[in-house]
């Protein structure tokens, strides 16, 4: 008598009537999956973008209101002092003028904070080069329009504040917060205008 010795496979299925083979999967964790249908992969390049945008904004709004607030606080109020100061059409112009300032010095400050973020994401490999150029461009333009904002808002804030007696350094926070909020509120403004369709 011999013996034989069969090997035994147990995923490819018995042999003998009546058993059914037992299916496998080609899953294996191992595999690199697809991306999801419609996805490039810049998901995060687009929330670097975006980030980089809002804090160029609220930094040049920021600086804006701290170095022109207060002048823009006086400029308000002598439009309605009554005369004091150079009356309403001086006032006014002073207004724009404070304003125009504003603008050219969040400009400046966003696009040197948005040339150093988009510098990073190059460096990095997170932004293309051409897209960095494009961002630049853009802070700089949203920056400049958010700084007349930023401006107006910090010295109706700082205004509104010192005839509350308020002053010194927490004056100082409360205006350039007050910048800042204003400068990332025209980044907001700006982003929903351009993706509306």
């Amino acid at each position: 008598m011999t013996l034989s010795i069969q090997s035994f496979n147990p995923f490819a299925g018995a042999s003998t009537a009546g058993a059914s083979p037992v299916g496998t999967s080609s899953y294996t964790p191992y595999s690199p999956t697809a991306p999801a249908s419609g996805d490039t992969g810049t998901g995060f390049s687009t929330d670097f973008t975006s980030i980089s945008s809002k804090l160029a904004a609220g930094a040049g709004g920021g600086f804006a209101a701290y170095k022109m607030g207060a002048k823009m606080g006086a400029d308000f109020k002598s439009i309605f002092a009554g005369g004091q100061g150079g009356g309403f059409l001086t006032g006014m112009k002073n207004v724009a003028i404070t304003g125009f300032k504003g603008a050219g010095l969040s400009a400046l400050v966003g696009a040197g904070v948005s040339a150093v973020a988009n510098g990073v994401g190059v460096a990095t490999g997170k932004v293309e080069s051409g897209q960095a150029v494009s961002n630049v461009v853009g802070d700089t333009i949203t920056s400049a329009v958010g700084g007349l904002g930023a401006v107006t808002l910090g010295g109706l804030g700082n205004l509104a504040l010192g005839s509350m007696g308020v002053a010194g350094l927490p004056l100082t926070i409360i205006t350039v917060g007050l910048g800042a909020a204003g400068g990332v509120g025209a980044s907001f403004l700006k982003d929903k205008i351009m993706n509306k369709n």
